[in-house]
């Protein structure tokens, strides 16, 4: 778990974020109906009551859930008619305004008015100031601001309000490619990618936020693409709220690897022809990034980086580089793989799989239309020369054999289950564990254009699980993870 860095948060204060902390055409405004459960008189009381001390600690508003609230309401009044203030909105700002002005502190006094100005206290406020004169306007960022923006924030002496107010306004006025870039490279900059000494490597991105209804195979897709001489990198966190689901991480640490590795450690490991995969947390590459997890609860929706952060390259190979990312949300394809593309990558993939995941359910259901896109849509591109070459289509399972009336689950959520099913697969048994590593592995390398044919990627994938190379793979690396 994360160590609490802010009061609250308070319940109230986050379903009110959670109807207006959204774009332009999808933010509900409170009070709008009369029978609407959330009044605005009610959560401006509650933001002054807290002001004024008057809430217990876990029942207080945070700095940084009274930033993203008032920068939404900011922001909404450029919005269209629908989603700007409703009258009740109007009615209790009106009422409490007076209030407002005389007890907040005056970086959320600038939130609520920026025309006002703000006298910062260090640079790096400095910095993120300089950006909410234009985010609160509806503004975007060039990369550089956006990047330095990212840096103050991750890394920096910066009030909890002001960072808020930043990252839920880039996401209300909808990121631009040059925002989401910047994002990425304050995390973690091309300058700080390595070199390992391998012919060939794959990055899988997949949301920290981990699993809480289908089992997780990225870290057996990696042991099996080890063992088919595919070295494969894996990055993520412990855990992430406010899902908090089971990721890499927690599955690694049930099987008694070690998940501190420093990037020298990880690009050893994944040198090794024993062993040929590595995950890297982000507490190690990138501390700042791994420090700010509580302020995702904080502002209630996800800020920017959630969906760049999987994007993220930490080392590259000598001859061909591929990238695999997981999305959910629809939108976002499009510049991962413009990012993917500008960094030379050989070929790049992005999955709308389970939970947000690049993983193929072992059921397509209804397939992608115009208007839709389905669970194991998929969308990437193979880099021909120069050209370009892009492709997209839905993965149906049911073509290659796998045969199932309702993509399954397993029945317990938990690290340990899973680690015990994946090494249950690696060992041969087989159910809808060993088809999920089957499927996702031979998917996986025929889209990137690794292996030519998807029913031989099938069957060389069996044979890497069946003959128990993959197996020895995995146990390689708890071994030599160990210090």
């Amino acid at each position: 778990m994360y160590t609490k860095q802010y009061p609250g948060p308070n319940t109230d204060v986050e379903e009110a974020l959670a109807r207006v902390c959204t774009g332009p055409h999808q933010t509900r405004p409170l009070g709008a109906k009369p029978d609407d459960p959330i009044k605005p008189s009610a959560i401006l009381e509650i933001i002054l009551r807290s002001i004024k001390g008057e809430l217990p600690e876990d029942q207080a508003v945070s700095d940084a859930q009274m930033g993203a609230f008032f920068a939404a309401m900011t922001i909404r009044k450029g919005f269209p008619k629908k989603t700007q203030w409703s009258e009740a909105e109007i009615a209790a700002f009106d009422k409490y305004r007076p209030d407002l002005e005389r007890l907040m502190p005056p970086e959320i006094r600038f939130i609520m008015q920026p025309e006002l100005g703000h006298t910062d206290t260090n640079p790096d406020e400095t910095v993120v100031v300089k950006a909410l004169e234009k985010i609160l306007r509806g503004g975007h960022l060039n990369y550089d601001e956006t990047r330095q923006m990212g840096k103050a924030i991750l890394n920096g002496d910066v009030k909890g309000a002001l960072k808020g107010a930043a990252l839920i306004g880039q996401r209300m006025n909808l990121e631009s490619y040059d925002e989401v870039r910047g994002y990425l490279d304050a995390t973690f900059g091309p300058n700080q990618v390595r070199n390992v000494s391998v012919e060939s490597l794959t990055h899988f991105g997949q949301p920290f936020d981990g699993a809480t209804r289908y089992f997780r195979p990225t870290l057996f897709v990696a042991v099996v693409r080890a063992a088919l001489g595919e070295p494969t990198v894996l990055h993520g966190v412990d855990e992430m709220p406010p899902k908090s689901g089971i990721t890499e991480e927690k599955i690694l640490q049930a099987l008694g690897a070690r998940t501190d590795l420093f990037l020298d450690e990880a690009a050893g490991l994944i040198e090794d022809p024993e062993v040929g995969f590595a995950y890297v947390s982000q507490r190690e590459y990138a501390p700042g990034a791994y420090g700010v997890r509580e302020l995702r609860v904080h502002i209630k929706k996800r800020p920017p980086w959630a969906a760049t952060e999987k994007a993220q390259q930490l080392f590259t190979a000598a001859g061909e580089n591929y990238m695999v990312i997981g999305y959910y949300h629809v939108g976002y394809e499009t510049p991962l793989l413009q990012l993917i593309w500008e960094r030379g990558f050989r070929a790049g993939l992005v999955v709308k799989g389970e939970e947000g995941t690049s993983h193929y359910a072992l059921r397509l259901g209804n397939p992608s239309t115009e208007e839709r896109q389905a669970i194991n849509y998929s969308q990437g591109f193979r880099r021909v020369g120069e050209r370009r070459e892009d492709f997209s289509l839905d993965i149906d399972p049911s073509e290659f054999g796998f045969d199932y009336e309702k993509n399954p689950r397993v029945e317990t959520v938990s690290p340990e289950t899973f680690a015990s099913a994946g090494m249950e697969a690696l060992s041969g048994q087989k159910g809808q564990i060993y088809d999920r590593l089957v499927l996702n592995t031979a998917m996986t390398d025929y889209l990137l254009g690794i292996c030519s044919d998807p029913h031989e990627a099938i069957e060389r994938t069996k044979e890497a699980i069946d003959s128990g190379r993959a197996l020895a793979h995995l146990k390689a690396y708890i071994a030599k993870s160990r210090p």
